[in-house]
């Protein structure tokens, strides 16, 4: 990430906030989703029981079976991807936490910004701003101070906020 477009938007919050912050910057940011964490058993628990369990079983069967015969296919593409140069990645955001939660509201907020992204920190304050190049001011993509400011851990770069939401940013 460029600094100048870092040293520009730190100049220019601690003219408009009136207080010392710090800008990490976190390149362009794509939003991703978060994992569904439930163990196999807990998925397949409810449908053990009754008559869908046996075809249950004839389908996990299958795809044992499919899985088996497709791995070295698979594997094989995965190393040709690994190789291929494309250019910039475009790195992800995960929110997680409650489905209504200040994170996801950030999180979608951030899915209209092809920008490069930065996290202002002040003492009372706290922005994600999109940096848009050279002499343009930086556009504010969500802000909060007092209560609604989010706690920031540095490593992994990630923002915690008071409703248990969370947003895990792309490392820099």
């Amino acid at each position: 990430m460029d600094e100048h477009l870092i040293t520009q938007a730190q100049q220019y919050f601690e003219a408009a906030w009136r207080e010392p912050v710090q800008v990490t910057g976190m390149g362009r940011v794509t939003v991703g989703s978060r994992r569904d964490r439930r163990g196999k058993r807990e998925r397949s628990a409810a449908s053990e029981n009754g008559p869908r369990g046996c075809l249950v079983e004839i389908g996990e069967f299958l795809v044992d079976v499919a899985s088996t015969i497709t791995w070295p296919f698979v594997t094989v593409w995965a190393l040709f991807r690994l190789f291929k140069r494309d250019g910039p990645k475009r790195h992800a955001a995960i929110p997680s936490g409650p489905a209504t939660g200040e994170a996801y509201r950030v999180a979608e907020a951030l899915k209209q910004r092809p920008g490069e992204v930065a996290v202002v920190r002040g003492k009372t304050q706290l922005a994600i701003v999109e940096l848009t190049g050279p002499g343009a001011q930086p556009t504010v993509v969500w802000s909060g101070r007092g209560a609604e400011r989010p706690q920031w851990s540095p490593a992994p770069a990630s923002l915690y906020w008071e409703d248990g939401s969370m947003l895990m940013l792309p490392a820099t």
